[in-house]
């Protein structure tokens, strides 16, 4: 028999190992089409080479069954939790700065998107934690809160303000902000009782639209300042007015049905782009997918198999339900071959395990920004060996089967003046020559003639 103390350090672990399990199975699949991903894997349910996938794309190959910037952003506000012993934006901050690239180094974070890139570069000459943001309606922001749902699990006040805080350190979009929010408390409900989240679903998505309700209007009253000066009052609440179709579609036994209402909400909210896939970076959409898959799924294998078969930002999306996953099922509910193909998968639970008991273990645990310089290092490293390998692998190639040399124009043709017309054909193919009309036209001709002295010939006789 389980105890209470154990339930929670499974989950503490489930939570950080499913959230990078989710994110190193989404590579292969980030940025392309369900179609394009089952042409090219069939079901993707296991770690893949991401080069087979972008082997004309070298910057997006990854070492296999490692994870990138969702759940390092996670792993640095669990690193700032455990070290500060408490909630500390001034020290996620530093972290931040400390990852980001500096003269003659490369950035530690990996796989990053054009506007985290923007960010990170104003973040390294920001003396100041809150207003360098920059506004992305995306996910990136809800990816770094999960330990802070697991740190607040009892402390809605606190939980709120603090989910906020630190999505404006890159984002001041409030539907990005608003759905870090509603992540906060989903994770935060399912650490705390995943049995009752299961059995009472639509209480709880009562309860979660009323927290990112309020949380909107935390947002508007206490952080306006921080946001874009063009938003109009009714804009704040686009998150909430999309998780109110999450009650239905939790009841709801049709996949294809619920993706159907979920888009149809998301493209209600005016999107920056048209939303045709749930795993679009659209927070409306994107955390609300995540959400019902961590509720409706059976297992922990088919529910990330689902996010990441959709694509686009599978990396993401992979962690967000991973994280929910494993929170819900604990370490025990993650199939061991995953856990085992996990690249840094002992660094991470360990994590987990301070975050469960509070009480870090020195003599084992490597500092965060070590750790994972030296894994952004080996993926560097093998990223040119496979490109060289590349190089190699063409020049061989090219040496085996050489370019045919390219012919010169037919010699036998003389130089024609330029016309205003197009030559006839015997000049440009030679004599003899009769394009298929012209001989068409000559067939006739002949079988005209023939008639002719046929009934020539038989008036004579007659």
């Amino acid at each position: 028999m389980i105890m209470e103390g154990d339930k929670k350090q499974d989950r503490y672990r489930g939570a950080l190992l499913g959230m990078a399990i989710g994110d190193a199975l989404g590579a292969p699949a980030q940025g392309l089409k369900p179609a394009r991903i089952v042409q090219l894997f069939g079901t993707l349910n296991d770690y893949l080479e991401s080069d087979v996938a972008f082997e004309a794309m070298p910057s997006h190959w990854r070492l296999k069954g490692l994870y990138s910037l969702p759940t390092q952003q996670a792993l640095t506000a669990a690193e700032s939790l455990i070290l500060s012993a408490g909630y500390n934006l001034k020290d996620i901050f530093d972290i931040f700065k400390s990852m980001a690239a500096g003269e003659g180094t490369p950035d530690i974070f990996r796989g990053i998107n054009e506007h985290f890139r923007k960010v990170l570069e104003r973040l390294k000459h920001a003396g100041e934690a809150l207003g360098n943001a920059l506004p992305c309606p995306g996910i990136t922001e809800a990816c770094r809160i999960l330990p802070l749902a697991l740190h607040f699990q009892n402390d809605e006040t606190s939980l709120m303000h603090a989910a906020i805080e630190c999505a404006l350190l890159t984002g001041n979009d409030h539907r990005a902000v608003a759905g870090a929010a509603a992540y906060a408390f989903s994770a935060s409900s399912l650490a705390g009782n995943p049995e009752f989240v299961m059995r009472n679903c639509s209480e709880f998505a009562t309860n979660l639209r009323r927290f990112t309700q309020k949380s909107e209007e935390v947002l508007q009253d206490e952080y306006g300042r921080y946001l874009p000066g063009d938003l109009t009052p009714a804009t704040y609440y686009e998150m909430s007015e999309a998780l109110s179709i999450l009650s239905p579609c939790l009841r709801e036994k049709n996949p294809e049905l619920v993706q159907k209402t979920i888009l149809a909400e998301a493209n209600r909210l005016n999107p920056p782009f048209p939303i045709s896939s749930p795993n679009q970076d659209f927070a409306p959409s994107a955390v609300t997918f995540a959400i019902h898959t961590a509720l409706s799924a059976p297992n922990f294998r088919q529910g990330i198999v689902r996010v990441i078969m959709q694509g686009k930002d599978a990396c993401a999306m992979g962690a967000l339900a991973g994280g929910l996953l494993g929170l819900r099922l604990g370490e025990e509910g993650i199939p061991n071959e995953w856990l085992e193909g996990l690249m840094n998968a002992d660094e991470v639970a360990m994590r987990g395990d301070e975050l469960a008991n509070g009480f870090p273990n020195w003599s084992e645990r490597t500092d965060l920004v070590s750790l994972e310089s030296e894994l952004t290092r080996r993926d560097e490293e093998e990223r040119r060996k496979r490109r060289e390998a590349a190089k190699q692998a063409a020049a061989k190639r090219e040496r085996r089967h050489p370019p045919k040399p390219q012919t010169a124009a037919n010699p036998q043709l003389p130089p024609q003046e330029e016309a205003p017309f197009a030559p006839p054909p015997w000049v440009v193919f030679g004599e003899p020559f009769s394009d298929p009309i012209t001989k068409k036209k000559e067939k006739s001709l002949r079988g005209r003639r023939r008639i002719g002295w046929k009934e020539k010939r038989n008036r004579k006789n007659s």
